[in-house]
């Protein structure tokens, strides 16, 4: 009797309970209010087939979602930040198969996925840098960086949704797309020249020519990480020279010069290192480098002791403050924050901006990836 009890109480309780209702999925928009947002690249190298871009709230550290970017994959906003560009692989058994390569777009409202452009199967499996996948100035096409080893560069149309051209750049690396001509494009090259292509509508090279030598590769060479106000470029060496240049024309132009580590540092070994390691200030007066001392040969990648505000109108330097391990800098677009990222325990730091160092700490995210070296500001 007390099994048939059990069964008859079991049944009643089964008739009594309503059906749960079935789940759905579905999207929602992320706060308009939130415009102060931080996308944060993590390659994820110990499973590496499964990266992503994690979406802060600057002011408040919060975690807002995530995108994924597969394989290696590298990111890009546009330049009205409506929407994130993923260059990508696919494999079709996750980490073997058949190889696909991508153009992944996504809304910045929702970090939704809207659409997607096959791409040649050469794009450069990379580690996390801003120039490997660029828009051009008015956002209609995007320029990829491939590598079989032999370079080019994929160019795509997203209006039409497709890829016009690829163009050969033996010896260069790296897309900078020009500000005043949507269709021009320059590579670092390893000679120590810049090299600068001009297309037409069609994707088609009209041009393309190449710089005087700018840097000694063998003796200091520059880091690819550049940061961009129009047509105006900052490049920084190894030993701590910053270069401006020109890109707006059709061959790249060198505008000035600094040192910026003074004799008594130099004996100090003082030098920058790390990834995204320095930022210039939107105002064009101030940049923010990551150093380290006691540097050498091979220590280009190391974590910063401490955080150089420097005049990019003279070189001088006009502050130093704690360097919290940062491998990766980045100013909002409007320049009232600046973002970093620590290189030793995948932290994040947000600091208000007082015009020579960074100020009150805004925001701080203990943990913002795994392997994290890229971030760009939404604002």
């Amino acid at each position: 009797m007390g099994g048939l009890g059990a069964a008859l109480s079991a049944s009643v309780l089964a008739q009594a309970t309503p059906p749960l209702a079935a789940e759905t999925l579905g999207t929602s928009s992320l706060d308009p209010a939130l415009q102060a947002r931080v996308y944060v690249a993590d390659v994820a190298i110990s499973h590496i087939s499964d990266g992503r871009i994690r979406v802060f709230d600057a002011l408040q550290g919060k975690f807002l979602g995530m995108v994924s970017t597969a394989y290696a994959g590298n990111f890009t906003v546009n330049p009205q930040a409506k929407e994130l560009y993923v260059a990508t692989t696919h494999l079709s058994r996750s980490t073997r198969g058949e190889r696909t390569d991508v153009l992944e777009v996504h809304g910045t409202d929702s970090l939704d996925f809207k659409y997607e452009v096959i791409l040649p199967p050469k794009r450069a499996q990379a580690l996390n840098y801003r120039g490997l996948v660029r828009a051009n100035s008015n956002g209609q096409w995007v320029l990829v960086q491939n590598a079989t080893p032999a370079t080019s560069i994929t160019v795509v149309d997203l209006l039409q949704r497709k890829v016009l051209t690829e163009v050969s750049t033996p010896g260069c690396w790296g897309v900078l797309p020009a500000a005043t001509h949507p269709m021009r494009f320059s590579m670092l090259c390893g000679d120590g020249k810049v090299a600068t292509v001009t297309l037409n509508e069609q994707g088609q090279v009209t041009e393309r020519q190449v710089s005087e030598k700018l840097f000694d590769p063998d003796e200091d060479a520059w880091f690819h990480h550049a940061e961009q106000i129009q047509d105006r470029y900052w490049f920084l060496s190894f030993k701590g020279v910053m270069t401006e240049l020109d890109l707006g024309g059709p061959v790249a132009i060198k505008r000035q010069a600094w040192r910026l580590v003074d004799a008594g540092s130099q004996a100090k070994g003082w030098r920058p290192g790390g990834y995204q390691n320095f930022a210039v200030h939107p105002d064009g007066k101030r940049a923010v480098l990551a150093m380290h001392s006691q540097g050498g040969e091979g220590s280009h990648k190391r974590p910063a002791q401490a955080l150089w505000t420097v005049d990019l109108t003279n070189g001088k330097r006009l502050s130093s403050v704690p360097g919290h391990s940062v491998i990766a800098l980045s100013f909002s677009r409007s320049g009232e924050r600046l973002h970093a990222i620590d290189g030793e325990k995948g932290g994040m730091f947000v600091w208000k901006w007082q015009g020579a160092r960074p100020g009150k700490t805004l925001s701080q995210v203990a943990k913002a990836g795994e392997a994290s070296m890229h971030l760009e500001s939404h604002d």
